[in-house]
């Protein structure tokens, strides 16, 4: 999972956002008997962020990824 931070430049935001990402992932599944699932490993191979919108004010195309030196 990324650890971007974003900040939306119309209203400010940096706490609340809808992200949508695509990811590739490899994982290892565990079966039960009994036929239950339980996912024990699972990697990132791949991972997308297709859009980022601002959850107070909905501008998408206005948040800006932050770098890790410049978070308040």
């Amino acid at each position: 999972m990324s650890d971007s931070r974003y900040r939306c430049t119309s209203c400010g935001n940096l706490t609340r956002f809808d992200v949508t990402v695509t990811r590739r992932t490899r994982s290892y599944h565990h079966y039960t008997v009994g036929g239950e699932l339980n996912v024990e490993e699972e990697s990132v191979l791949e991972e997308t962020v297709e859009s980022v919108e601002c959850r107070w004010c909905g501008a998408a195309g206005h948040v800006e990824t932050l770098s890790s030196a410049s978070t308040v």
